[in-house]
């Protein structure tokens, strides 16, 4: 499973590797993390992502101009076409002492973290969450780091 901005990286480098850092919400990505990133996931034989994920992916997606926005959409929605989705109920999300501190789609995540082999993450709350109730969670930055450093 993958979180929202390495979604949101995946979809931009699909569409355009190099548009990732113009693209307003994948500025702080380059196309080398796309590629780690794509390394990482390609010995999977599902990828996994929340319906909440891919709405806020999909709003996120649209922050650029216009033509631009529908070449992004069309590449998300032929993604989505090759992944797993969940559907995490809105009882399961706000009853969860995660949402107030983590929003709904972290929350999400770290309901359906309990079903996946592997969530992979920017966000450092989440990571913590996830790693604090015991299910294999990648702090993707320390990937980054370690690539960086090799």
């Amino acid at each position: 499973m993958i979180d929202t901005n390495l979604l949101l990286l995946l979809i931009v480098g699909l569409c355009d590797k190099n548009i990732i850092c113009d693209h307003k919400r994948t500025k702080n990505f380059t196309a080398a993390d796309y590629d780690l990133l794509v390394s990482q996931i390609d010995g999977f034989s599902s990828i996994w992502v929340t319906s909440h994920c891919l709405a806020e992916v999909s709003n996120l997606l649209k922050q650029t101009h216009k033509q631009q926005a529908k070449q992004l959409l069309s590449c998300l929605s032929t993604f989505a076409d090759r992944t797993h989705e969940s559907h995490i109920s809105k009882v399961n999300i706000f009853q969860n002492e995660a949402y107030l501190s983590l929003g709904v789609s972290d929350t999400g995540i770290i309901q359906k973290s309990k079903r996946v082999s592997c969530v992979y993450t920017v966000d450092l709350d989440l990571y913590l969450r996830i790693s604090r109730i015991g299910r294999k969670v990648i702090n993707f930055n320390h990937l980054r780091n370690q690539t960086l450093l090799a």
